[in-house]
């Protein structure tokens, strides 16, 4: 059985302007998403980063992704890393990310 549910965490309107900050500073844009990704690399384990603009267009983040990473992982530092996680930048939520069978593959629809 697969989970479907997600869980939250979310930062106080301080701490939530703080990271956006220092989130702009580093990419030099104005994010709205961040979703990190465990993976296994070269025998340990890392952390990708995809970021997305107020356009919904991915940031390019060479050389700064351990930065975005780090600072997303330290903010929500209980989150279950193991797993993706989708950080809200304009309302300070991060979410695990939990990808949903079609209807018609859950044998839901006709």
């Amino acid at each position: 059985m697969s989970k479907t549910a997600s869980t939250d965490h979310t930062l106080d309107d301080s701490h939530r302007l703080v990271l956006r900050d220092d989130l702009q500073r580093i990419t030099g844009r104005i994010l709205t998403e961040v979703r990190i990704t465990q993976t296994l690399y070269g025998g340990g384990i890392a952390y990708c980063a995809m970021a997305l603009d107020e356009q919904r267009r991915e940031v390019p983040l060479p050389g700064i992704q351990r930065d975005v990473v780090d600072r997303v992982r330290r903010a929500f530092n209980r989150a279950d890393w193991s797993r993706a996680q989708d950080y809200n930048v304009t309302v300070g939520v991060l979410r695990e990310h939990v990808v949903r069978r079609p209807a018609c593959l859950r044998g839901d629809a006709p």
